[in-house]
């Protein structure tokens, strides 16, 4: 049979080649420049260069193919997905991709069309299991997902095989989500939203890419693609595992709400069944949950995975961010209280220094709760670009706060000026030692699929 693959060069697409070719199938797969071209022909693919958004160029090289397989996305990373001009391409390739490729299908005659989709539409149901039937609630972010499905019903519609595949969230060793959710994982904390008795359905991408080859005996219809469900205590419970931890702290399901309705889909409990594309295809999961999933990826992920190690160097951290913390709350809710008795014991530190302003005081406090987060994010992910941002961002400030005090220290006591530069002091020793523990740390591997290397 011969495939035609959008998507080819994806953590999903380059696998999917691989079986395709592997199953006796010869591929023609789209690739973007010359590196790419050279990967899919590693493969053993044939790759072509084509723009995606041209109709008519879309139409050419579809030309002559049994089965188009659109498997392009362009998913932000972790920290740009909140916002919603970050899925603008994405949106395009679900709408306009998808509809040039089924155009381009039916001209040619192609006799079937898979389109990859997403199963986390539905909307929250428990315990209940969730097939095929029940309706999606879709949030803004993913609503081009139903254009996406809606051609490949057209495609159906006019006398093909239109199969979508409703995939659960990808983890792999070559995916950046996942390389992140390791390195939280080595730092006991678990990168998930909702409730820890609540469902997340979930797919390991090399059974991701068994299902796109089983989808060529399929009949017409939606199919979801997960591995047998879990809650998200478990699957945190199973990367921590992985990693050798005892166990990941988990975010309060309350944080859910912060993100609006881009987070709150993703925090719902979906208990997803596979049972249909399981009795359509023989499709089996060679990972059949997390628990064997997580392991085998790891232990692949090995290096690139590293966090920040060492208990001093994350106390340094959490001190760090304790203090900013503190800080930071204290000066922002209570400004006058601040000026008046920082920094507590009946000390005067701020007020003996100049007169009460409320907007110094408050501007002091959002800087803090400013180092904080970039603190505490450090702690968190631990990587060493991270770390060793958090500990330049605390000398920026620092220095130049201890060079004041340095300079004005009249207005204190002796006691008070030895406590005051002991405490400046470590708000520049401690990032010093962080930038050096950052440093020599055992550099990762490095990575292809990574633009920064930790």
């Amino acid at each position: 049979m011969k495939a035609f693959v959008a998507g080819a060069t994806g953590v999903l697409g380059k696998r999917a080649v691989r079986r395709l070719i592997g199953a006796g199938h010869k591929v023609t797969a789209v690739a973007r420049g010359p590196d790419k071209a050279e990967l899919l022909r590693s493969l053993g693919a044939t790759p072509v260069e084509v723009d995606l958004f041209d109709p008519e160029a879309v139409k050419d090289a579809a030309a002559g193919h049994d089965v188009v397989f659109n498997l392009a996305t362009h998913i932000p990373p972790l920290w740009k997905a909140a916002w919603r001009g970050a899925w603008a391409e994405n949106d395009r390739i679900r709408t306009e991709v998808s509809r040039n490729l089924v155009d381009a299908a039916l001209a040619a005659g192609t006799s079937r069309y898979v389109q990859e989709s997403i199963a986390f539409m539905y909307p929250d149901r428990g315990d209940e299991w969730i097939e095929e039937d029940v309706p999606v609630d879709v949030a803004p972010y993913a609503s081009s997902t139903l254009d996406a499905e809606a051609n490949a019903r057209r495609f159906t519609e006019h006398g093909g095989v239109g199969v979508v595949l409703r995939f659960g969230g990808f983890y792999a060793p070559d995916s950046p989500q996942t390389v992140d959710m390791v390195r939280a994982a080595r730092n006991h904390v678990a990168t998930t939203v909702g409730s820890a008795d609540g469902y997340f359905p979930m797919i390991q991408l090399d059974d991701a890419a068994a299902a796109v080859v089983a989808a060529l005996d399929a009949p017409a219809g939606i199919y979801n693609v997960v591995d047998e469900p879990t809650t998200r205590r478990e699957q945190a419970d199973a990367l921590a595992a992985a990693v050798g931890v005892n166990r990941l702290l988990m975010p309060p399901a309350a944080m859910a709400k912060v993100g609006g309705k881009a987070v709150a889909m993703l925090a719902r409990s979906q208990r997803v069944s596979n049972r249909s594309f399981k009795e359509a295809t023989g499709w089996q999961p060679a990972y059949p949950t997390v628990r064997e999933g997580w392991p085998a990826v790891v232990e692949a992920i090995g290096e690139e995975g590293s966090t920040l190690r060492g208990p001093l160097a994350r106390l340094g951290l959490a001190g760090l961010a304790f203090v900013a913390l503190e800080l930071g709350v204290w000066a922002t809710v209570a400004p006058r209280s601040f000026y008046n008795s920082f920094p507590g014991g009946g000390r005067h530190w701020v007020a003996v220094d100049g007169p009460y302003n409320e907007h110094l005081m408050r501007d002091f406090g959002g800087l803090n709760l400013a180092l904080a987060l970039v603190t505490i994010v450090a702690l968190v992910v631990g990587t060493r670009m991270l770390v060793a941002t958090a500990a330049g961002a605390w000398l920026v400030w620092s220095v130049p706060h201890i060079a004041y005090h340095a300079a004005n220290l009249g207005v204190y006591g002796t006691s008070d000026q030895v406590a005051n530069m002991f405490t400046l002091a470590l708000a520049v020793v401690i990032p010093v030692l962080l930038l050096w523990a950052a440093y020599n740390t055992s550099r990762a591997s490095s990575s292809r699929w990574r633009a920064l290397s930790p």
